[in-house]
């Protein structure tokens, strides 16, 4: 009796609308092979829930906010986060019910360090 040959591959790109492929497992025996994919759903805020930016632009995920917060305009970003309000917290927060994830871009203090927390959430759910 043969014993089946695996490989395995880890990726954390879009395989589709609001689906990141964590693994991919290629199990061989000399007359088969099976393809198990592993994926994990990324959360997408509801239609009414999306994050409109101020000059214009809608969020429907943590992805398009970390990428949001690298392109913006520093007038966008001063609009959304200042020492008033931190309209990301707000959105993470109520709509995603991330509530540790809320916290951290509270304490955060730059722009890089609120889009450093998102994409660190975004890679511990991907991968736990």
């Amino acid at each position: 009796m043969s014993k089946a040959k695996r490989s395995s591959e880890k990726s954390s790109g879009n395989a589709g609308k609001g689906v990141t492929v964590v693994q991919k497992s290629v199990y061989r025996t000399p007359n088969t092979t099976r393809l198990e994919i592993l994926v994990k759903k990324i959360g997408e805020a509801p239609h009414d829930k999306r994050f409109v930016l101020k000059d214009g632009r809608v969020l429907k995920d943590l992805i398009e906010l970390s990428h949001a917060i690298e392109h913006m305009s520093d007038d966008v970003f001063s609009h959304h986060v200042n020492a008033f309000k931190n309209d990301f917290r707000n959105w993470v927060r109520d709509v995603f019910g991330k509530k540790e994830l809320a916290a951290e871009l509270e304490k955060a203090k730059t722009r890089s360090d609120i889009q450093l927390a998102v994409l660190r959430h975004i890679v511990k759910e991907t991968f736990s």
